[in-house]
């Protein structure tokens, strides 16, 4: 199948080399051959004859490995751009620039790597998670305002039953005054019974809008709970992410300069 991926070089500039990107994705290492179809914080998987293999953890990659793992369309495209809907903003040329320290810092090329996709998966799964508050948080607004009728309707047919139920008692009072008082008293019983019934579908109805309201709001929670473990753990790298509301989105970021020195100096 070949050696490792040669590494393509173009002109020279004012002493700096410029490293092409890799165009592909095919890469032997010195158990198995594929090509790179995922790279992750997980570690890495390769395709083969259609087929996906075993995940790969980065800790088991030599050196050598690791550098020809940078050699990939898909590898480099991980660890050099953070693909986001947002648009630029001031947040953007900061995160890029604690990046590059964070991956100076690095001790080894696995660490630098490691490092390097822990920090954005974290900053894509904050991307996610506050762009679902919003949503939740209408879904809760949403569901109390349909509970308002609901809660109406229980609290006038409950009222309606009670009434109902007052009617029964003085009909049996009646109930031997002759037969048009036992056909008043069947009537009051038979319109109870109907009163009975619709309270308990109301009371369905509330029980089911509800829960529908406590969901809601127990998402709301949950998303901005994870919101502030994200930000504590970008925190530990360095990155400033705003914890609780109001958010500011990651916008897309480009990250290739320390990956081609790497590259170049393999």
């Amino acid at each position: 199948m070949g050696g490792l991926i040669v590494l393509a070089l173009t002109v020279r500039a004012d002493d700096h080399v410029y490293v092409a990107p890799p165009a592909s994705d095919f890469l032997e290492l010195s158990n198995v051959v594929g090509n790179v179809r995922v790279l992750d914080s997980k570690g890495l998987v390769l395709e083969r004859n259609l087929v996906y293999l075993p995940r790969i953890p980065l800790a088991d990659l030599s050196p050598a490995q690791l550098h020809a793992l940078l050699e990939t369309k898909t590898a480099y495209a991980s660890l050099t751009t953070f693909a986001s809907v947002q648009g630029t903003n001031a947040l953007g040329q900061a995160l890029e620039h604690q990046l590059q320290q964070t991956w100076h810092q690095g001790r080894s090329l696995a660490e630098k790597i490691q490092t390097r996709l822990e920090i954005l998966d974290d900053l894509r799964d904050y991307n996610i998670e506050i762009a679902l508050v919003p949503g939740s948080l209408a879904a809760a607004d949403q569901y109390a305002a349909n509970e308002v009728p609901i809660s109406n309707q229980l609290t006038t047919r409950a009222a309606t039953v009670a009434a109902a139920a007052t009617q029964v008692e003085a009909t049996a009072v009646n109930q031997n005054s002759g037969p048009a008082a036992e056909v008043a008293a069947q009537q009051a019983q038979e319109n109870y019974q109907d009163m009975a019934v619709r309270v308990a579908q109301a009371k369905d109805q509330d029980v089911i809008a509800t829960e529908q309201i406590a969901g809601a709001n127990q998402q709301v929670t949950n998303h901005l709970a994870r919101c502030a473990v994200l930000s504590a753990r970008l925190a530990a790298h360095g990155f400033k992410v705003a914890g609780v509301p109001p958010f500011c989105p990651v916008p897309p970021l480009t990250l290739s300069a320390e990956v081609n020195a790497e590259r170049k100096h393999k």
